[in-house]
């Protein structure tokens, strides 16, 4: 569940960045995203905490669980059913989302350069490969380490939200102030700035010390931190190379035209 929140945000954000009027399509998806989370995500998880009691085994597949208390027949093959292209749809917005953020940090030089090589179509087929690559390296060691990837996995994404989140609303704090002070005009600007932003932040350190606060929780945040600074430290690495090799060939081109 928090992967489909987490997939669904993701995609609005990235999309914003393709879209002609992110004015009005980034607000409606916003307005979109919130009233199907509030349906779908906590309407659900309401209906099954007032069907099935937490001994209950059907929480094992809660959706189909439901429906098969309500005694209606087939309906829980029904919904399982249902859930697996769910999961599909989810995977293929998730690759969508990954794709595009190599072929931009590819741009931006924080990426190997060959990543953001497009077709005839203007489509990333490299960084599509690659987020197709690293999906079938994931299901290949869950099948050769049972019950280890797959929880891993799922506690990386949600410690990874709070990160992203985080960041975000740091840079929105801090952009937006600046935005603000040049006289730049945003075509897409927040309200409630900055009480919301800072509420946000509130709202984020309190879980920070919350996870802290528990052992298993504290080392996957801990993990979390290190991988992240590990690859920030990566990403800036390979941008100072980057404008090193281009710096080159112009001090060359200098120097030549100073000797003549």
């Amino acid at each position: 569940m928090v992967i489909f929140a987490f997939g669904g945000t993701e995609i609005v954000s990235v999309a914003a960045a393709e879209t002609e009027n992110p004015q009005h399509s980034v607000g409606q998806a916003i307005r979109t995203v919130v009233w199907r989370i509030l349906v779908f995500y906590i309407g659900s998880v309401f209906v099954i905490a007032a069907v099935l009691p937490s001994t209950s085994e059907e929480l094992a597949s809660p959706f189909a669980g439901v429906l098969n208390v309500a005694g209606i027949p087939g309906a829980g093959a029904a919904i399982t059913l249902v859930a697996v292209v769910a999961l599909l749809s989810a995977l293929n917005a998730n690759l969508y989302g990954a794709s595009r953020m190599v072929f931009s940090l590819s741009e931006r030089g924080e990426a190997p350069r060959f990543l953001s090589k497009i077709n005839k179509a203007r489509v990333p087929v490299l960084a599509v490969a690659v987020s197709v690559a690293f999906g079938f390296l994931a299901a290949v060691l869950e099948l050769a380490f049972p019950e280890k990837i797959l929880p891993a996995l799922f506690q990386l994404v949600g410690s990874t939200c709070l990160m992203v989140w985080g960041s975000a609303l740091v840079s929105q704090l801090i952009l937006r102030r600046r935005a603000d002070r040049e006289g730049t005009v945003l075509p897409l600007r927040m309200k409630g700035f900055p009480g919301l932003t800072i509420f946000g932040l509130v709202l984020l350190a309190l879980i920070f010390a919350v996870g802290f606060s528990s052992p298993d929780s504290s080392k996957q945040l801990f993990s979390t931190i290190a991988l992240v600074a590990g690859i920030a430290a990566a990403c800036w690495i390979g941008a100072r190379l980057t404008r090193n090799r281009s710096a080159a060939p112009a001090e060359h081109a200098d120097r030549v035209d100073a000797g003549k």
